[in-house]
C-alpha cells in the first residue's frame, strides 16, 4: 500500500506531523494484530508540502490520501487552501480506488470539498474551542461497519486528544445516503465523516500524544482557555484505537 501524506503543518518539537501519521499507522497494525493479517503487509508514504501547493502529478501508484492538521481554515482563501479543494474532488470523482482519511483541518477539508453542496459547511463553533483530552460518542451506524471493534457490553465513546474551534456543519438529513457521522459530543456535532471504503475522517488527533497538545497550545497560549483547558490534554485517551479504526479502513 502507498500512502500520500497532504503535510499542511509545520513540526512541533521536531517531530513531522507526516511522521506522526506514520506512528499512528503503526500503532493501528499492532492494535488489529488479533483482528487482521497485518504482518506480511508493506507501507510506503509519500510527502506532500500542500501549504507551497505541492500535489502529486499521479495517482495511479498512490492508494490512500492522509491530510494532516494545519493552524488554517479551509474557508481561508489562500492559493494552496483552494487547491486542495480542487485536488480532492478530482481525486474523489475520477480516482475512485483511492481512499481519504483527514484529522482536525483533513476532517473539514474533505467536507468542504465533496460535501458542500449537500449544505455542509465548516465555521466557527459557537461554543469555542474543543482543547485536551474528550470522549466521543460514536454513532450505532458508523459502528456497524466495524464489528470486531465492538461487543454487546462495549462502550460507545473513546476519548482523543482535540485543540479545534472551526467545527463542521451537517443539516439534518443532508448527507448522501450511504455517508454518516462518525460520532459526536457535547462541544461537537459531527467529529467524523465516514464513507465506506472511500472516505474516513476524524475531528480529532490520534495522531497526538499529550506532549503534542500541550506545545501546541503553549505556542498558541490564546487568553480564551481555562486553566481546565489547559490541563485536559494530560488525561488518558483510546488513541491506539482511533488508529486501528484507520487501519481497518485503509486495508478493509
Amino acid at each position: 500500500m502507498h500512502i500520500a501524506i497532504f503535510n499542511c503543518l509545520k513540526p512541533i518539537q521536531g517531530r513531522t506531523c507526516p511522521d506522526m501519521f506514520k506512528n499512528m499507522v503503526d500503532r493501528g497494525l499492532d492494535y488489529n494484530k488479533d483482528r487482521l493479517s497485518t504482518s506480511n503487509v508493506s507501507i510506503s508514504y509519500g510527502i506532500y508540502n500542500c501549504s507551497a501547493e505541492e500535489f502529486p502529478t499521479c495517482y495511479a501508484a498512490i492508494d490512500a490520501i492522509i491530510i494532516t492538521g494545519s493552524p488554517k481554515s479551509t474557508y481561508d482563501r489562500h492559493a494552496w487552501i483552494v487547491k486542495m479543494h480542487e485536488v480532492l474532488r478530482d481525486v474523489y470523482y475520477n480516482h475512485p480506488r483511492v481512499k481519504l482519511f483527514g484529522a482536525c483541518f483533513g476532517h473539514q477539508m474533505i467536507a468542504s470539498a465533496l460535501l458542500e453542496d449537500y449544505g455542509v459547511r465548516v465555521e466557527k463553533n459557537p461554543k469555542g474551542w474543543e482543547i485536551g483530552v474528550h470522549g466521543v460518542d460514536f454513532e450505532p451506524e458508523f459502528l456497524s461497519h466495524f464489528p470486531q471493534f465492538t461487543s454487546d457490553d462495549w462502550a460507545m465513546q473513546r476519548k482523543v486528544q482535540f485543540i479545534h474551534h472551526d467545527q463542521v456543519t451537517v443539516p439534518d438529513g443532508s448527507l448522501p445516503s450511504d455517508w454518516t457521522i462518525v460520532g459526536k459530543n457535547d462541544l461537537c456535532d459531527v467529529q467524523g465523516l465516514f464513507q465506506p471504503n472511500r472516505v474516513l475522517t476524524y475531528q480529532g488527533h490520534a495522531e497526538f500524544d499529550k506532549a503534542t497538545t500541550k506545545a501546541i497550545l503553549a505556542k498558541l497560549n490564546s487568553p480564551a482557555w481555562s486553566k481546565d483547558d489547559r490541563e485536559a490534554a494530560d488525561q488518558p485517551d483510546d488513541a491506539d484505537f482511533y488508529a486501528g479504526v484507520l487501519v481497518e479502513f485503509l486495508l478493509g
